[in-house]
């Protein structure tokens, strides 16, 4: 499905709180008359709480908040599966957002999954033994101690729906239910389910474009594979709450 067939925030100037609560509602959404400068897409997500910035990026010239997402330079193409931005620290981000400054000839879209309907689809029985579990999010290289434990089963706080919470299998450390079982063997399974294609909505970038999505109930990916031309975009992202529990 691609993501012009969605909602829009249409508002001009656009506001940033309607903005989140239709990202939150949707999963994902397109800023119709969107700001046009670094400058101003900081201080579109400003409003929606503080910006946080992810060790290891490259950040944008003179916009220390933004980091630059680009193909430019590099003799591979980069590489980029379902994942929810930054899961591995205490308050991950609640919103991201891209704003388009070259795009290529063909290819690069971005896919996101609704997480919502992730857990919904799931069988009410795996749904009920799901509540309450926990995932441990972290790379590969760094030590347990050092990943961060979240709700697998994740309320959303302004609309209320539970979502699944995954990022990365590379990134899903372990899972444990509520009463202490370790169920690990589930993860793969969890995180197939919650890329099923049926859960997919795409967004073909233009030049200047603005998404905005919550990472509370969506998964995001580019699509690398027949990427013609510079393809660069920047990345902010709003530092978000203590992921929360859903309740059974």
């Amino acid at each position: 499905m691609e993501l012009a067939d969605d909602l829009r925030v249409p508002t001009s100037p656009p506001d940033p709180h309607e903005a989140g609560r239709l990202a939150a509602k949707h999963g994902v959404v397109q800023i119709l008359s969107p700001p046009d400068t670094p400058g101003a897409f900081v201080e579109f997500l400003s409003a929606l709480g503080t910006l946080i910035f992810t060790d290891g990026e490259t950040p944008v010239p003179g916009h220390p908040d933004l980091n630059v997402v680009t193909n430019v330079g590099r003799k591979t193409p980069p590489k980029s599966v379902f994942h929810s931005d930054t899961s591995y620290v205490p308050h991950p981000p609640s919103y991201s957002a891209l704003i388009a400054i070259d795009v290529p000839d063909a290819g690069g879209a971005t896919w996101f999954t609704e997480q919502y309907l992730a857990f919904e689809t799931l069988p009410p029985d795996l749904q009920r033994d799901l509540i309450g579990a926990s995932l441990l999010h972290g790379p590969s290289d760094v030590p347990v101690t050092e990943a961060q434990w979240h709700p697998l089963v994740r309320r959303n706080p302004i609309t209320g729906r539970a979502a699944l919470f995954l990022t990365s299998l590379a990134r899903c450390r372990q899972l444990v239910l509520r009463d202490g079982t370790d169920r690990s063997d589930l993860i793969e399974r969890l995180y197939t389910h919650s890329i099923d294609p049926r859960h997919r909505r795409q967004h073909q970038w233009r030049k200047g474009d603005v998404v905005l999505w919550d990472n509370r109930c969506t998964l995001h990916a580019a699509d690398h594979s027949a990427v013609v031309g510079d393809r660069t975009l920047y990345r902010g992202m709003v530092e978000g709450e203590a992921p929360l529990p859903a309740h059974g």
